[in-house]
Protein backbone atom coordinates (compact mmCIF):
# COMPACT_ATOMS: atom_id res chain seq x y z
CA UNK A 1 0.00 0.00 0.00
CA UNK A 2 2.96 2.25 0.70
CA UNK A 3 4.46 1.45 -2.49
CA UNK A 4 1.65 2.46 -4.10
CA UNK A 5 0.45 5.78 -2.90
CA UNK A 6 4.30 6.55 -3.52
CA UNK A 7 4.14 5.83 -6.97
CA UNK A 8 0.35 8.65 -6.94
CA UNK A 9 3.10 10.76 -5.20
CA UNK A 10 5.66 11.13 -7.95
CA UNK A 11 2.87 10.94 -10.84
CA UNK A 12 1.40 13.96 -9.21
CA UNK A 13 4.74 15.12 -9.13
CA UNK A 14 5.47 15.55 -12.40
CA UNK A 15 1.99 16.33 -13.59
CA UNK A 16 2.37 19.52 -11.36
CA UNK A 17 5.85 20.01 -13.17
CA UNK A 18 4.18 19.37 -16.50
CA UNK A 19 1.39 21.56 -15.95
CA UNK A 20 3.65 24.69 -14.55
CA UNK A 21 6.15 23.74 -17.83
CA UNK A 22 3.26 24.25 -19.99
CA UNK A 23 1.31 27.62 -18.16
CA UNK A 24 2.31 30.27 -20.67
CA UNK A 25 4.19 32.67 -19.23
CA UNK A 26 4.46 36.65 -20.30
CA UNK A 27 7.42 37.40 -22.59
CA UNK A 28 9.17 40.65 -21.13
CA UNK A 29 9.82 43.70 -23.19
CA UNK A 30 12.95 45.42 -23.83
CA UNK A 31 13.93 48.61 -21.23
CA UNK A 32 12.18 51.57 -22.22
CA UNK A 33 15.58 53.73 -23.71
CA UNK A 34 14.32 57.03 -21.39
CA UNK A 35 15.08 54.15 -18.53
CA UNK A 36 18.66 54.68 -18.63
CA UNK A 37 18.25 58.00 -16.68
CA UNK A 38 17.62 55.32 -13.71
CA UNK A 39 21.13 54.17 -13.24
CA UNK A 40 20.11 53.65 -9.48
CA UNK A 41 17.57 51.22 -10.04
CA UNK A 42 18.04 47.70 -9.24
CA UNK A 43 15.61 44.70 -9.86
CA UNK A 44 16.41 42.69 -6.77
CA UNK A 45 15.90 45.77 -4.33
CA UNK A 46 12.55 46.18 -6.06
CA UNK A 47 11.18 43.02 -6.25
CA UNK A 48 12.34 43.03 -2.19
CA UNK A 49 10.72 46.14 -2.36
CA UNK A 50 7.68 45.10 -3.65
CA UNK A 51 7.69 42.07 -1.15
CA UNK A 52 7.42 44.00 2.03
CA UNK A 53 4.32 46.24 0.61
CA UNK A 54 2.97 42.84 -0.06
CA UNK A 55 3.78 41.62 3.06
CA UNK A 56 2.26 44.60 5.09
CA UNK A 57 -0.93 45.02 3.01
CA UNK A 58 -3.52 44.80 5.56
CA UNK A 59 -6.73 45.60 2.70
CA UNK A 60 -8.91 43.07 3.87
CA UNK A 61 -11.24 43.03 0.51
CA UNK A 62 -11.24 39.39 -1.66
CA UNK A 63 -9.91 41.38 -4.42
CA UNK A 64 -6.34 42.65 -2.79
CA UNK A 65 -6.17 39.17 -1.16
CA UNK A 66 -5.85 38.35 -4.71
CA UNK A 67 -3.90 39.84 -5.72
CA UNK A 68 -1.45 39.58 -2.86
CA UNK A 69 -1.92 35.92 -3.75
CA UNK A 70 -0.99 36.42 -7.38
CA UNK A 71 2.39 38.73 -6.72
CA UNK A 72 3.12 35.86 -4.15
CA UNK A 73 3.32 32.85 -6.70
CA UNK A 74 5.41 34.99 -9.23
CA UNK A 75 7.99 35.49 -6.38
CA UNK A 76 7.04 39.24 -5.94
CA UNK A 77 8.22 40.18 -9.80
CA UNK A 78 6.77 43.11 -10.82
CA UNK A 79 4.58 41.97 -14.00
CA UNK A 80 3.83 45.42 -15.52
CA UNK A 81 6.82 47.50 -14.41
CA UNK A 82 9.90 44.57 -15.05
CA UNK A 83 12.62 46.47 -16.79
CA UNK A 84 11.35 49.69 -15.41
CA UNK A 85 8.24 49.47 -17.53
CA UNK A 86 6.69 47.25 -20.42
CA UNK A 87 5.82 50.17 -22.10
CA UNK A 88 4.15 48.61 -25.46
CA UNK A 89 2.31 46.29 -23.67
CA UNK A 90 1.40 49.12 -20.69
CA UNK A 91 0.02 51.69 -23.65
CA UNK A 92 -2.36 48.54 -24.96
CA UNK A 93 -3.38 48.07 -21.62
CA UNK A 94 -4.77 52.11 -21.48
CA UNK A 95 -5.74 51.87 -25.19
CA UNK A 96 -8.30 48.77 -23.75
CA UNK A 97 -9.60 50.87 -20.61
CA UNK A 98 -9.95 53.78 -22.84
CA UNK A 99 -12.05 51.73 -25.44
CA UNK A 100 -14.44 50.65 -22.91
CA UNK A 101 -16.22 54.08 -23.19
CA UNK A 102 -16.88 53.76 -26.59
CA UNK A 103 -17.49 49.61 -26.63
CA UNK A 104 -19.42 49.57 -23.41
CA UNK A 105 -20.28 53.18 -22.03
CA UNK A 106 -17.71 53.30 -19.15
CA UNK A 107 -16.16 56.21 -18.88
CA UNK A 108 -12.20 56.81 -18.42
CA UNK A 109 -13.06 58.19 -14.63
CA UNK A 110 -14.12 54.47 -13.62
CA UNK A 111 -10.39 53.88 -14.46
CA UNK A 112 -8.20 56.24 -12.86
CA UNK A 113 -6.42 56.82 -16.26
CA UNK A 114 -5.56 60.15 -16.09
CA UNK A 115 -3.85 59.49 -12.80
CA UNK A 116 -2.16 56.64 -14.33
CA UNK A 117 -0.72 58.88 -17.21
CA UNK A 118 0.30 60.97 -15.26
CA UNK A 119 2.79 58.50 -13.00
CA UNK A 120 3.82 57.27 -16.55
CA UNK A 121 5.01 60.47 -17.93
CA UNK A 122 6.37 61.35 -14.44
CA UNK A 123 8.49 58.42 -15.22
CA UNK A 124 9.24 59.02 -18.67
CA UNK A 125 10.44 62.71 -18.20
CA UNK A 126 12.95 61.33 -15.00
CA UNK A 127 11.11 63.50 -12.28
CA UNK A 128 11.61 60.52 -9.97
CA UNK A 129 15.09 61.34 -8.51
CA UNK A 130 15.97 58.57 -6.46
CA UNK A 131 15.31 55.37 -4.94
CA UNK A 132 13.27 56.41 -2.44
CA UNK A 133 10.98 57.45 -4.63
CA UNK A 134 11.32 55.68 -7.26
CA UNK A 135 10.43 51.98 -5.81
CA UNK A 136 7.19 53.62 -4.43
CA UNK A 137 6.14 55.02 -7.30
CA UNK A 138 6.88 51.93 -9.76
CA UNK A 139 4.93 49.71 -7.25
CA UNK A 140 2.27 52.16 -7.06
CA UNK A 141 1.63 52.13 -10.75
CA UNK A 142 1.84 48.26 -10.90
CA UNK A 143 -0.51 48.11 -8.47
CA UNK A 144 -2.96 50.66 -10.75
CA UNK A 145 -2.43 48.82 -13.64
CA UNK A 146 -3.45 45.31 -12.57
CA UNK A 147 -6.44 46.70 -10.39
CA UNK A 148 -7.68 48.51 -13.08
CA UNK A 149 -7.65 45.62 -15.31
CA UNK A 150 -9.16 44.03 -12.56
CA UNK A 151 -11.50 46.17 -12.46
CA UNK A 152 -12.55 45.79 -16.00
CA UNK A 153 -12.54 42.43 -16.03
CA UNK A 154 -15.14 42.90 -12.93
CA UNK A 155 -17.05 45.43 -14.68
CA UNK A 156 -17.54 43.53 -18.24
CA UNK A 157 -18.45 40.26 -16.29
CA UNK A 158 -20.52 41.81 -13.11
CA UNK A 159 -21.08 45.10 -13.89
CA UNK A 160 -19.16 48.72 -12.96
CA UNK A 161 -21.59 49.31 -10.18
CA UNK A 162 -23.41 47.97 -7.22
CA UNK A 163 -27.37 48.01 -7.85
CA UNK A 164 -27.95 47.83 -4.70
CA UNK A 165 -26.31 51.36 -4.25
CA UNK A 166 -28.11 52.34 -7.51
CA UNK A 167 -31.43 51.25 -6.14
CA UNK A 168 -30.58 51.31 -2.44
CA UNK A 169 -33.92 49.75 0.25
CA UNK A 170 -35.65 49.10 -3.33
CA UNK A 171 -33.16 46.40 -5.03
CA UNK A 172 -34.29 42.89 -3.61
CA UNK A 173 -32.44 40.90 -6.39
CA UNK A 174 -29.55 38.18 -4.94
CA UNK A 175 -27.30 40.22 -6.92
CA UNK A 176 -23.80 37.81 -8.10
CA UNK A 177 -20.31 39.61 -7.28
CA UNK A 178 -16.71 38.61 -8.28
CA UNK A 179 -15.58 35.48 -6.42
CA UNK A 180 -12.10 34.21 -5.46
CA UNK A 181 -12.47 31.56 -8.61
CA UNK A 182 -12.96 34.60 -11.68
CA UNK A 183 -10.92 36.47 -9.73
CA UNK A 184 -7.75 33.81 -10.09
CA UNK A 185 -8.94 33.29 -13.33
CA UNK A 186 -8.84 36.90 -14.60
CA UNK A 187 -5.13 37.62 -12.83
CA UNK A 188 -4.02 34.64 -14.57
CA UNK A 189 -5.34 35.70 -18.09
CA UNK A 190 -3.61 39.41 -17.65
CA UNK A 191 -1.00 38.39 -20.07
CA UNK A 192 -3.47 37.84 -22.48
CA UNK A 193 -5.94 40.79 -22.16
CA UNK A 194 -6.48 41.66 -25.40
CA UNK A 195 -7.87 38.55 -25.80
CA UNK A 196 -9.68 37.40 -22.51
CA UNK A 197 -11.56 40.83 -21.71
CA UNK A 198 -13.85 40.26 -24.92
CA UNK A 199 -15.23 36.95 -23.39
CA UNK A 200 -16.46 38.12 -20.19
CA UNK A 201 -19.44 40.73 -21.58
CA UNK A 202 -22.68 39.87 -22.33
CA UNK A 203 -22.72 38.32 -25.44
CA UNK A 204 -26.86 38.53 -25.46
CA UNK A 205 -28.37 39.95 -28.85
CA UNK A 206 -30.11 42.53 -26.53
CA UNK A 207 -26.65 43.58 -25.58
CA UNK A 208 -25.14 43.43 -29.24
CA UNK A 209 -28.51 46.00 -30.43
CA UNK A 210 -27.32 48.18 -27.96
CA UNK A 211 -23.66 48.67 -28.49
CA UNK A 212 -24.42 48.95 -32.14
CA UNK A 213 -26.82 51.74 -31.15
CA UNK A 214 -24.31 53.20 -28.87
CA UNK A 215 -22.19 53.63 -31.43
CA UNK A 216 -24.40 55.37 -33.56
CA UNK A 217 -25.28 58.08 -30.86
CA UNK A 218 -21.78 58.75 -30.13
CA UNK A 219 -20.97 59.46 -33.94
CA UNK A 220 -23.66 61.98 -33.63
CA UNK A 221 -23.03 65.41 -33.29
CA UNK A 222 -23.48 66.75 -29.88
CA UNK A 223 -26.02 69.75 -31.32
CA UNK A 224 -28.22 66.89 -33.28
CA UNK A 225 -32.07 66.28 -30.83
CA UNK A 226 -33.79 63.33 -32.35
CA UNK A 227 -37.37 63.75 -32.87
CA UNK A 228 -39.77 60.02 -31.21
CA UNK A 229 -43.16 60.41 -30.13
CA UNK A 230 -41.35 63.46 -27.74
CA UNK A 231 -38.74 65.34 -28.60
CA UNK A 232 -35.28 63.08 -26.97
CA UNK A 233 -32.03 65.34 -26.66
CA UNK A 234 -29.12 63.36 -27.65
CA UNK A 235 -27.69 63.39 -24.60
CA UNK A 236 -30.93 62.06 -22.92
CA UNK A 237 -29.86 59.06 -25.64
CA UNK A 238 -26.89 58.62 -24.68
CA UNK A 239 -27.05 58.73 -20.79
CA UNK A 240 -30.64 56.26 -21.44
CA UNK A 241 -28.00 54.03 -23.07
CA UNK A 242 -24.88 54.12 -20.98
CA UNK A 243 -27.34 53.43 -18.10
CA UNK A 244 -29.43 50.18 -19.33
CA UNK A 245 -25.83 48.92 -21.35
CA UNK A 246 -24.86 48.22 -17.52
CA UNK A 247 -28.17 47.02 -16.17
CA UNK A 248 -27.45 44.17 -18.65
CA UNK A 249 -24.01 43.77 -17.17
CA UNK A 250 -25.39 43.09 -13.91
CA UNK A 251 -25.13 39.34 -12.42
CA UNK A 252 -28.50 38.14 -10.07
CA UNK A 253 -28.77 34.68 -9.04
CA UNK A 254 -32.32 34.30 -10.69
CA UNK A 255 -32.15 34.71 -14.52
CA UNK A 256 -34.90 35.14 -17.19
CA UNK A 257 -32.88 32.73 -19.44
CA UNK A 258 -33.28 29.77 -17.12
CA UNK A 259 -37.12 29.77 -17.37
CA UNK A 260 -39.43 29.02 -20.10
CA UNK A 261 -41.69 30.65 -18.54
CA UNK A 262 -42.14 33.81 -16.63
CA UNK A 263 -43.68 37.07 -16.38
CA UNK A 264 -41.76 40.47 -16.29
CA UNK A 265 -42.47 43.55 -15.30
CA UNK A 266 -40.68 47.18 -16.56
CA UNK A 267 -41.76 49.42 -14.69
CA UNK A 268 -40.57 52.97 -16.98
CA UNK A 269 -42.19 50.88 -19.68
CA UNK A 270 -45.47 50.42 -17.49
CA UNK A 271 -46.00 47.50 -19.09
CA UNK A 272 -46.03 43.46 -17.79
CA UNK A 273 -44.68 40.37 -20.32
CA UNK A 274 -46.17 37.02 -20.43
CA UNK A 275 -43.47 34.82 -21.75
CA UNK A 276 -43.34 31.41 -22.73
CA UNK A 277 -40.38 30.16 -24.49
CA UNK A 278 -38.43 33.37 -25.50
CA UNK A 279 -41.99 34.53 -26.80
CA UNK A 280 -44.07 37.30 -25.48
CA UNK A 281 -47.49 35.70 -25.38
CA UNK A 282 -49.28 38.62 -23.67
CA UNK A 283 -48.85 42.12 -22.87
CA UNK A 284 -50.41 44.03 -20.24
CA UNK A 285 -50.49 47.99 -19.54
CA UNK A 286 -49.58 48.44 -15.39
CA UNK A 287 -49.84 50.76 -12.91
CA UNK A 288 -46.65 51.06 -10.31
CA UNK A 289 -45.80 52.98 -7.18
CA UNK A 290 -45.94 56.60 -7.50
CA UNK A 291 -42.32 58.61 -6.78
CA UNK A 292 -41.54 61.91 -6.03
CA UNK A 293 -39.61 64.68 -7.88
CA UNK A 294 -36.61 65.20 -5.72
CA UNK A 295 -35.94 68.62 -7.51
CA UNK A 296 -38.53 69.40 -5.11
CA UNK A 297 -37.32 67.42 -2.24
CA UNK A 298 -33.65 68.45 -1.08
CA UNK A 299 -33.61 65.40 1.42
CA UNK A 300 -33.56 62.78 -1.00
CA UNK A 301 -29.99 63.83 -2.37
CA UNK A 302 -27.65 62.13 -0.40
CA UNK A 303 -23.93 61.74 -1.11
CA UNK A 304 -24.63 62.50 -5.23
CA UNK A 305 -27.29 59.87 -5.50
CA UNK A 306 -30.76 60.48 -5.42
CA UNK A 307 -32.55 57.87 -2.80
CA UNK A 308 -35.66 56.05 -3.47
CA UNK A 309 -39.21 57.53 -2.41
CA UNK A 310 -41.08 55.26 -0.18
CA UNK A 311 -44.09 54.31 -2.41
CA UNK A 312 -41.62 53.66 -5.49
CA UNK A 313 -42.57 49.36 -6.48
CA UNK A 314 -39.48 47.12 -5.00
CA UNK A 315 -37.17 45.51 -7.97
CA UNK A 316 -37.39 42.00 -7.20
CA UNK A 317 -37.15 38.16 -8.38
CA UNK A 318 -40.06 35.95 -6.56
CA UNK A 319 -42.38 33.62 -7.91
CA UNK A 320 -46.10 33.68 -8.11
CA UNK A 321 -47.67 31.34 -5.37
CA UNK A 322 -51.05 31.67 -4.61
CA UNK A 323 -54.19 33.56 -7.27
CA UNK A 324 -56.37 35.33 -4.62
CA UNK A 325 -60.44 35.58 -6.48
CA UNK A 326 -62.04 38.34 -4.86
CA UNK A 327 -59.54 40.12 -2.44
CA UNK A 328 -60.45 41.89 0.25
CA UNK A 329 -57.67 45.35 0.62
CA UNK A 330 -56.12 44.91 4.04
CA UNK A 331 -55.34 48.92 4.52
CA UNK A 332 -51.67 50.07 5.19
CA UNK A 333 -50.91 51.80 8.25
CA UNK A 334 -49.24 54.36 6.84
CA UNK A 335 -52.63 54.77 4.35
CA UNK A 336 -55.07 54.62 7.24
CA UNK A 337 -53.19 57.41 8.93
CA UNK A 338 -52.28 60.04 5.70
CA UNK A 339 -54.99 59.29 4.03
CA UNK A 340 -57.88 57.55 5.78
CA UNK A 341 -57.85 59.39 9.18
CA UNK A 342 -58.62 62.84 7.92
CA UNK A 343 -61.80 61.54 5.92
CA UNK A 344 -62.74 58.97 8.85
CA UNK A 345 -62.48 62.79 11.36
CA UNK A 346 -65.00 64.38 8.79
CA UNK A 347 -67.29 62.15 8.24
CA UNK A 348 -66.93 58.62 9.47
CA UNK A 349 -69.54 56.37 8.68
CA UNK A 350 -70.13 58.30 5.08
CA UNK A 351 -66.56 57.12 4.08
CA UNK A 352 -66.98 53.16 5.47
CA UNK A 353 -70.45 53.01 3.07
CA UNK A 354 -69.16 54.68 0.62
CA UNK A 355 -66.02 52.50 0.33
CA UNK A 356 -67.32 49.10 1.85
CA UNK A 357 -65.01 49.34 4.96
CA UNK A 358 -64.80 47.26 8.09
CA UNK A 359 -63.12 47.96 11.22
CA UNK A 360 -61.12 45.67 13.42
CA UNK A 361 -59.52 47.10 17.05
CA UNK A 362 -56.21 46.00 16.58
CA UNK A 363 -55.48 45.53 20.00
CA UNK A 364 -57.70 42.35 20.47
CA UNK A 365 -58.42 41.97 16.49
CA UNK A 366 -62.84 42.27 17.54
CA UNK A 367 -65.01 44.09 14.62
CA UNK A 368 -65.94 47.66 15.24
CA UNK A 369 -69.08 49.55 14.79
CA UNK A 370 -68.05 52.17 13.06
CA UNK A 371 -70.37 54.86 14.56
CA UNK A 372 -68.69 53.74 18.25
CA UNK A 373 -65.48 55.91 17.23
CA UNK A 374 -65.39 59.45 17.60
CA UNK A 375 -62.08 59.81 15.28
CA UNK A 376 -61.49 63.26 16.98
CA UNK A 377 -60.16 61.51 20.03
CA UNK A 378 -58.14 59.17 18.36
CA UNK A 379 -54.70 59.99 18.13
CA UNK A 380 -53.42 60.39 14.31
CA UNK A 381 -49.84 58.83 15.13
CA UNK A 382 -51.41 56.04 17.69
CA UNK A 383 -54.32 54.29 15.31
CA UNK A 384 -55.27 51.31 17.55
CA UNK A 385 -57.78 50.37 14.46
CA UNK A 386 -57.51 48.67 10.90
CA UNK A 387 -59.62 49.25 7.84
CA UNK A 388 -60.56 46.64 5.52
CA UNK A 389 -62.39 46.97 2.00
CA UNK A 390 -64.81 44.19 1.40
CA UNK A 391 -64.11 41.98 -1.59
CA UNK A 392 -66.30 43.17 -4.91
CA UNK A 393 -65.59 45.17 -8.08
CA UNK A 394 -65.77 48.32 -6.19
CA UNK A 395 -62.53 47.11 -3.97
CA UNK A 396 -59.72 48.74 -4.78
CA UNK A 397 -57.62 45.23 -5.46
CA UNK A 398 -60.69 44.85 -8.09
CA UNK A 399 -61.24 40.56 -8.63
CA UNK A 400 -58.25 38.89 -8.73
CA UNK A 401 -54.51 39.51 -6.42
CA UNK A 402 -51.51 37.64 -7.97
CA UNK A 403 -49.18 36.68 -4.43
CA UNK A 404 -45.55 36.39 -4.09
CA UNK A 405 -42.84 36.61 -1.36
CA UNK A 406 -41.79 39.80 -0.55
CA UNK A 407 -40.69 42.30 2.72
CA UNK A 408 -43.22 45.05 1.13
CA UNK A 409 -46.24 43.61 1.34
CA UNK A 410 -46.49 44.01 -2.81
CA UNK A 411 -48.39 41.88 -4.98
CA UNK A 412 -50.05 42.04 -8.98
CA UNK A 413 -53.74 43.05 -8.62
CA UNK A 414 -56.74 44.07 -10.42
CA UNK A 415 -58.30 47.67 -9.99
CA UNK A 416 -61.12 49.33 -9.27
CA UNK A 417 -60.15 52.34 -11.51
CA UNK A 418 -59.40 50.87 -15.18
CA UNK A 419 -59.36 54.89 -16.58
CA UNK A 420 -55.46 55.14 -14.90
CA UNK A 421 -54.68 52.76 -17.74
CA UNK A 422 -55.19 55.59 -20.31
CA UNK A 423 -52.89 57.63 -19.43
CA UNK A 424 -48.90 57.58 -20.33
CA UNK A 425 -47.72 57.89 -17.12
CA UNK A 426 -48.89 55.51 -14.55
CA UNK A 427 -46.47 55.98 -11.24
CA UNK A 428 -49.83 56.07 -9.54
CA UNK A 429 -49.66 53.23 -6.59
CA UNK A 430 -48.85 53.16 -3.20
CA UNK A 431 -46.60 50.25 -4.87
CA UNK A 432 -48.44 47.17 -5.83
CA UNK A 433 -48.55 46.70 -9.63
CA UNK A 434 -51.82 46.89 -10.58
CA UNK A 435 -52.47 44.96 -14.11
CA UNK A 436 -54.68 45.83 -17.02
CA UNK A 437 -56.35 42.43 -17.50
CA UNK A 438 -55.78 40.51 -14.44
CA UNK A 439 -58.57 37.92 -16.09
CA UNK A 440 -56.65 37.09 -19.21
CA UNK A 441 -53.35 36.50 -16.93
CA UNK A 442 -55.17 34.18 -14.58
CA UNK A 443 -56.51 32.45 -17.53
CA UNK A 444 -52.73 31.81 -18.71
CA UNK A 445 -51.74 30.65 -15.31
CA UNK A 446 -54.57 28.00 -15.36
CA UNK A 447 -53.27 26.64 -18.53
CA UNK A 448 -50.02 26.81 -17.34
CA UNK A 449 -50.60 24.76 -13.65
CA UNK A 450 -52.93 21.98 -16.34
CA UNK A 451 -56.10 22.84 -14.28
CA UNK A 452 -58.99 20.82 -15.82
CA UNK A 453 -61.92 22.46 -17.56
CA UNK A 454 -64.31 22.09 -14.94
CA UNK A 455 -62.16 23.57 -11.84
CA UNK A 456 -61.44 26.74 -14.20
CA UNK A 457 -65.44 27.19 -14.81
CA UNK A 458 -65.62 26.63 -10.61
CA UNK A 459 -62.98 29.44 -10.33
CA UNK A 460 -64.77 31.64 -12.72
CA UNK A 461 -68.15 31.23 -10.55
CA UNK A 462 -66.40 32.16 -7.62
CA UNK A 463 -64.97 35.34 -9.57
CA UNK A 464 -68.83 36.34 -10.54
CA UNK A 465 -69.38 34.48 -13.55
CA UNK A 466 -72.54 32.71 -14.37
CA UNK A 467 -72.11 28.52 -14.73
CA UNK A 468 -72.46 27.37 -18.31
CA UNK A 469 -72.20 23.90 -17.74
CA UNK A 470 -74.09 21.53 -15.33
CA UNK A 471 -71.17 20.94 -13.06
CA UNK A 472 -70.81 24.06 -12.97
CA UNK A 473 -74.70 24.62 -12.00
CA UNK A 474 -74.02 22.07 -9.28
CA UNK A 475 -70.79 23.51 -7.91
CA UNK A 476 -72.73 26.79 -8.11
CA UNK A 477 -75.73 25.19 -5.55
CA UNK A 478 -73.29 23.42 -3.11
CA UNK A 479 -71.60 26.82 -2.72
CA UNK A 480 -74.70 28.13 -1.68
CA UNK A 481 -75.38 25.41 1.02
CA UNK A 482 -72.10 26.08 1.92
CA UNK A 483 -71.96 29.95 2.14
CA UNK A 484 -76.03 29.60 4.35
CA UNK A 485 -74.29 27.14 6.99
CA UNK A 486 -71.29 29.42 7.38
CA UNK A 487 -73.63 32.22 8.10
CA UNK A 488 -75.63 29.98 10.43
CA UNK A 489 -72.79 29.09 12.48
CA UNK A 490 -71.62 33.00 12.90
CA UNK A 491 -72.37 34.42 16.42
CA UNK A 492 -74.92 37.19 16.42
CA UNK A 493 -72.37 39.93 16.27
CA UNK A 494 -70.15 38.56 13.38
CA UNK A 495 -73.82 38.06 11.58
CA UNK A 496 -73.69 41.92 11.20
CA UNK A 497 -70.20 42.27 9.65
CA UNK A 498 -70.99 38.80 7.55
CA UNK A 499 -69.95 39.49 3.72
CA UNK A 500 -71.25 37.45 1.21
CA UNK A 501 -68.59 37.71 -1.36
CA UNK A 502 -65.35 36.54 0.16
CA UNK A 503 -61.71 36.23 -0.94
CA UNK A 504 -61.04 32.93 -2.38
CA UNK A 505 -57.26 31.59 -2.62
CA UNK A 506 -56.16 29.05 -5.03
CA UNK A 507 -52.69 27.60 -4.43
CA UNK A 508 -50.60 27.27 -7.63
CA UNK A 509 -49.06 23.58 -8.80
CA UNK A 510 -46.51 25.25 -10.74
CA UNK A 511 -45.26 28.58 -9.48
CA UNK A 512 -44.86 31.37 -11.56
CA UNK A 513 -41.60 32.99 -11.82
CA UNK A 514 -41.52 36.94 -11.61
CA UNK A 515 -39.07 39.92 -12.82
CA UNK A 516 -39.50 43.05 -11.59
CA UNK A 517 -37.49 45.14 -13.22
CA UNK A 518 -36.49 48.56 -14.64
CA UNK A 519 -35.17 49.39 -17.94
CA UNK A 520 -35.47 52.81 -19.54
CA UNK A 521 -33.53 51.52 -22.86
CA UNK A 522 -34.26 48.40 -24.27
CA UNK A 523 -34.92 46.49 -27.85
CA UNK A 524 -38.50 46.27 -28.52
CA UNK A 525 -40.34 43.60 -30.31
CA UNK A 526 -39.38 44.91 -33.47
CA UNK A 527 -35.79 44.91 -32.80
CA UNK A 528 -35.12 49.28 -32.73
CA UNK A 529 -34.26 50.03 -29.83
CA UNK A 530 -36.62 51.95 -27.79
CA UNK A 531 -36.30 55.11 -24.73
CA UNK A 532 -38.67 55.48 -21.77
CA UNK A 533 -38.76 58.31 -19.10
CA UNK A 534 -36.13 57.24 -16.03
CA UNK A 535 -39.40 57.69 -14.07
CA UNK A 536 -37.73 56.79 -10.47
CA UNK A 537 -34.18 58.70 -11.24
CA UNK A 538 -31.90 55.87 -11.35
CA UNK A 539 -30.01 56.73 -14.43
CA UNK A 540 -28.35 59.61 -13.04
CA UNK A 541 -27.20 56.99 -9.87
CA UNK A 542 -25.48 54.50 -12.47
CA UNK A 543 -23.40 57.71 -14.36
CA UNK A 544 -22.58 59.56 -10.91
CA UNK A 545 -21.19 55.51 -9.82
CA UNK A 546 -19.73 55.59 -12.52
CA UNK A 547 -17.61 58.43 -12.58
CA UNK A 548 -17.06 58.45 -8.89
CA UNK A 549 -15.89 54.70 -8.10
CA UNK A 550 -15.10 54.16 -5.05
Amino acid sequence: MNKYWSWIGIVAVLLLGLMTCCKPREHAQPKPHWFKHYTQFHEKEYIQFIESQIDNDRDSTLRAAMVRDFYRSRHFQPFWTQKGLQEAFTDSLLTTLANAYPQHGIPAEYFQLDSIRHAISQLVEHEIPNNEELYPHLYRLERQLTDQYLRYACALRYGAVNPKAVHGSKWYYETLSPDSAFLLTALDNMHRFADYLPELYPQSADYKILQKEWRKLLAEPDSVAIMDTTLLPLQFRRDAMVANLERLRWQTRHRKEDDTIYIAVNIPDYTLCVVQKDTVVMRNRICCGRTQSPEKVPARHKNGLITPYKAETPLMYSQIRTLVLNPEWNIPYDIIKDEYYPKLVRSNTAVVKREHLYIRDSRNGKYVIPDSIDWNRVNRGNIPYRLHQTSGRYNALGLYKFVFANSESVYLHDTNNKGAFKRNKRALSHGCVRVQHPDSVAEWVYAVNRFDTNYIEQLHIISGAEPTTEKGEEFLEKKHEKDSLYYENLSDWDKLFYRELRPSSVTLRKPIPLFIEYYTCFVGDDGTVQYREDVYYKDGNILYLMKNPN
